[in-house]
């Protein structure tokens, strides 16, 4: 028994690091999933939604900041966006910028499509987080949940945690006629 257990343990040791560490995900991207109660399907929608190269501009407490990278879907089912939260801001929207450069939330359905991608850029669509809750600075790391639902109806999540780095912006303007006075041209800046 003990020549077994000596064995097994230099086998362990010889082991290259790199099979250990194949698993290990992106360190600017980290993505886990929960499932609802509302799923019927053996595969989790959220298990095939993954965010490439993912990161946020850095932004100062009680401001706003824009969430960019690509939403990748893996699966055979569209998926749409029905929302966003996240621990550090106080409201999220899923945002474009139009050819006059003025940026609103996204009116009807978002959707990654089946085996198809969803660009988040500045100066285009991204997810914006609004009051937040604290300074975030470049080297710091934000959280979101995107809730998910499949063609099929099944709903599930998909947490998401990304890089803050500093950028200059993209200079859009916010449509004020849509908004309040929170979210001014003025209040809102360039993300």
């Amino acid at each position: 028994m003990r020549t077994i257990t000596t064995l097994l343990a230099a086998a362990l040791i010889a082991m290259p690091v790199s099979l250990l560490t194949a698993c290990a995900s992106d360190a600017s991207t980290q993505v886990s999933s929960a499932h609802s109660s509302a799923e019927s399907s053996s595969t989790d929608a959220a298990d095939t939604l993954t965010l490439a190269e993912g990161w946020a501009k850095a932004g100062a407490s009680g401001g706003m900041t824009g969430v960019f990278g690509t939403l990748t879907n893996a699966g055979d089912d569209d998926l749409e966006i029905t929302g966003v939260e996240s621990p550090d801001a106080e409201m999220i929207e899923l945002h474009e910028v139009t050819a006059d450069g003025v940026m609103q939330p996204i009116e009807g359905e978002v959707v990654v499509p089946a085996r198809g991608s969803f660009e988040l850029a500045p100066g285009a669509n991204h997810i914006m987080l609004m009051g937040l809750k604290r300074e975030l600075l470049a080297g710091d790391e934000v959280t979101f949940t995107l809730h998910l639902k499949a063609g099929d109806g099944s709903a599930s999540s998909v947490a998401l945690t990304v890089l803050v780095k500093d950028y200059a912006g993209a200079n859009e303007n916010y449509d004020g006629a849509s908004g309040d006075a929170e979210h001014s041209a003025e209040s809102h800046g360039s993300h």
